[in-house]
């Protein structure tokens, strides 16, 4: 059984349409990325799975319950960190988090050593005495995060869980969210930055204009583009002809383009460079030609998305 299933799932709002019969699957105790710009229905379809949305059609299923069938019981096992950090203006970051384990059922005796633990974690504790209302935006999105973290729920959404924050702070929240993976949560994590989907993701799911173009691993979709590994060569000819030797590489199973680059230096645009190189090096060996140097370039998830949809994926500051 999934542990999210949407079929032919549609969200209008007059005539706009934010979702268009989509049909999504995560599976249980993986983290799931949904990666497009704004528009693109991210969100509609987190806050319909967390039951705040409902859909114009189409069903959707969270852990064997139906969003508009079984709302209630869907929110005692989810927990939502939402895009903007919610909190009490003059309240402070403990008494938020205090509030949030309460009503979430964190043990009484356990919440003061969580919520000190949690805060630490993401940089939080020297910020303790301030009321949210005074706190940076980086400093309120790690807050929104750490009420997962408290929480640590069966089904997780963040919705741009990182947005505002340093890169150290970026890796820090990653990191947490990688090990509520490890510790049997399912999770679904909505971005449009390429860095976090890359670093978070089991598998990607990239979505356009409301719909599902494509899903799989990082690795399977970057393999997907043909001749998007760039593999630089520099060489040091044998005794052969480097114009054979040149013919020869242009033909290895994977090449899509083979340009020089410079003297006895070449750019190929290949499929799978884990695949071509080791065949490159046993070519060089062969015809006794040098290899000085081997830089491979792999394609981003930006090159994933122009690919499938052949737009570019923008990441805005207020994404």
């Amino acid at each position: 059984m999934y542990a999210v299933e949407t079929q032919n799932l549609t969200k209008r709002y007059g005539k706009t349409h934010a979702l268009k019969g989509l049909d999504f699957t995560v599976n249980p105790k993986e983290i799931m990325v949904l990666l497009g710009p704004n528009g693109s229905g991210k969100t509609t379809l987190l806050l319909i799975l967390a039951t705040i949305l409902k859909p114009t059609s189409g069903s959707a299923v969270v852990m064997g319950l139906n969003v508009t069938k079984q709302p209630t019981r869907i929110r005692q096992i989810l927990g939502i960190s939402f895009q903007e950090a919610r909190g009490f203006w003059r309240h402070k970051p403990a008494e938020i988090l205090r509030f949030h384990a309460a009503i979430c059922g964190v043990p009484k005796s356990e919440r003061d050593a969580k919520i000190e633990e949690i805060m630490k974690d993401l940089e939080l504790w020297e910020a303790r005495k301030k009321l949210f209302m005074h706190l940076s935006g980086g400093q309120t999105k790690r807050l929104e995060v750490s009420k997962l973290l408290l929480q640590r729920p069966r089904f997780a959404i963040f919705d741009e869980p990182s947005s505002q924050v340093d890169l150290r702070g970026k890796r820090k929240i990653w990191g947490e969210i990688l090990k509520l993976r490890d510790q049997g949560s399912t999770i679904l994590v909505a971005t449009n930055e390429v860095r976090e989907a890359e670093f978070l993701a089991d598998r990607v799911t990239v979505l356009d204009q409301g719909q599902s173009v494509v899903c799989d691993t990082v690795r399977n979709l970057k393999d997907k583009i043909a001749g998007g590994d760039v593999v630089e060569l520099q060489l040091e000819p044998g005794p052969n002809s480097i114009e054979e030797l040149r013919e020869r590489l242009s033909t290895i199973e994977g090449t899509v383009n083979l340009v020089t680059a410079g003297e006895n230096q070449y750019r190929a645009h290949v499929s799978m460079a884990e695949a071509w190189v080791p065949k490159m090096t046993s070519l060089c060996y062969e015809k006794r030609a040098r290899l000085l140097s081997v830089r491979v370039t792999e394609p981003s998830l930006d090159d994933v998305f122009l690919h499938f949809t052949g737009k570019v994926l923008e990441n805005p500051a207020n994404a």
